[in-house]
């Protein structure tokens, strides 16, 4: 009898192992599933968050973006009457200082001979109507070139 006791014995040992072991596996890959589960789960929210920061950041820039052209347009508005008004300003002041220049020159000018003084006014006047002609189309130039 002995020998039927150790026999069942060594037997039930067996059983107990195998189940400790069983149960053992079962807990090691329960362990490592929950654990690539968590690491999964991780991986997903850093994905989230990047893909809503970089979302977020191409919003803003775009905001800004819109806020840049705006003011780039005003300015540059701005700019452009600033020198379409400097540019009529000079140009007025330039026909004006020609056309004192003028009448100095005719005031200090005496011809003996009526057709003399005559014929130098009518080229003073024609050198006048050609300086206006190019003060106009400088101003004209410049105002073409800054739009």
């Amino acid at each position: 009898m002995t020998n039927k006791l150790q026999k069942r014995l060594i037997y039930v040992t067996m059983l107990v192992l195998a189940l400790l072991f069983t149960a053992e596996l079962k807990t090691a890959y329960a362990s490592s599933n929950i654990k690539s589960l968590l690491t999964s789960w991780f991986e997903g929210k850093q994905q989230e968050s990047i893909q809503a920061l970089e979302e977020e950041i191409i919003t803003e820039k775009e905001a800004q973006m819109s806020v840049l052209k705006e003011e780039i347009a005003v300015s540059l508005n701005q700019a452009n009457k600033e020198l379409a008004d400097f540019t009529s300003k000079e140009a007025e002041k330039s026909k004006q200082e020609l056309k004192s220049y003028t009448q100095r020159l005719i005031q200090s000018i005496e011809f003996d001979e009526e057709g003399k003084q005559d014929q130098f006014i009518s080229e003073l006047e024609k050198i006048m109507e050609e300086a206006y002609m190019k003060l106009d189309q400088a101003r004209e130039d410049a105002l073409y070139q800054s739009e």
